[in-house]
């Protein structure tokens, strides 16, 4: 039975991986900043696939089993608030692979979609963790503030409007 402060483990096994694959990535977006997908918007989408390849490896999935757990209202917690996003960063994934490939302006609503859901289950989860699982606080806030800060980028940024609506009117006409 792993201790409680080892629960959401998937932070502690990804920093060295995930720090890499980051910068990484920065450094790719940089150069590619003139690029209809650079810059911002080509990290956005570096960070998806990225994050998806942390959760696969990163993810302790053996505390998805309630045998794992002494405490079962503490697997319930965990389950409760892990489930939802390990499935949902994937499901945003095949959104950016579908608005990359037709580069459709119906894809970027639904991605805003699930931004904003993404991000409400990140608050969700820092308010159920702050009683479970109170060390967990400060990386449960550091986690809403990517898809927070992105659910405003895809709402404002001139960009994504040029790069996916302009596309999206182009292939109409």
């Amino acid at each position: 039975m792993p201790p409680a402060h080892l629960a959401l483990s998937v932070q502690s096994s990804q920093p060295p991986l995930a720090g890499t694959l980051m910068w990484l990535g920065a450094i790719v977006a940089a150069f590619r900043r003139h690029h209809p997908i650079g810059g911002w918007l080509f990290f956005f989408f570096w960070q998806i696939v990225a994050g998806v390849a942390v959760l696969i490896v990163g993810t302790r999935w053996s505390l998805l089993a309630p045998r794992a757990w002494s405490d079962q209202a503490k697997y319930f917690a965990y389950a409760l608030t892990a489930v939802p996003r390990i499935a949902l960063l994937p499901a945003i994934a095949v959104v950016c692979a579908a608005l990359l490939q037709s580069r459709e302006w119906r894809w970027v609503i639904t991605l805003r979609y699930l931004l904003i859901l993404f991000t409400a289950l990140g608050v969700a989860t820092a308010i159920v963790n702050r009683f479970y699982f109170p060390g967990q606080t400060a990386a449960d806030v550091a986690a809403v503030i990517f898809p927070a800060a992105y659910s405003v980028y895809f709402f404002r940024s001139v960009r994504v409007r040029r790069v996916f609506a302009e596309s999206s009117q182009e292939s109409v006409l």
